[in-house]
């Protein structure tokens, strides 16, 4: 299914158009927001790699 459908449900279901609009709109916030944390985790995912290759972190306890 995609969008146009989606929205196609929605207006069966009731909704109005500017409902579908925002619920659109919440729709590519929420990607948004999770594909930016999704780049922090990987850079943060790099740099304690970075650490463990640089001698800088380890599992040992000192």
């Amino acid at each position: 299914m995609d969008r146009k459908d989606d929205r196609e449900i929605l207006r069966k279901g009731g909704f109005a158009e500017n409902e579908v609009l925002q619920l659109n709109k919440l729709r590519m916030d929420y990607n948004a927001k999770e594909q930016r944390e999704s780049q922090a985790d990987y850079r943060r995912l790099e740099f304690i790699r970075w650490l463990v290759n640089t001698g800088k972190l380890s599992d040992q306890i000192a």
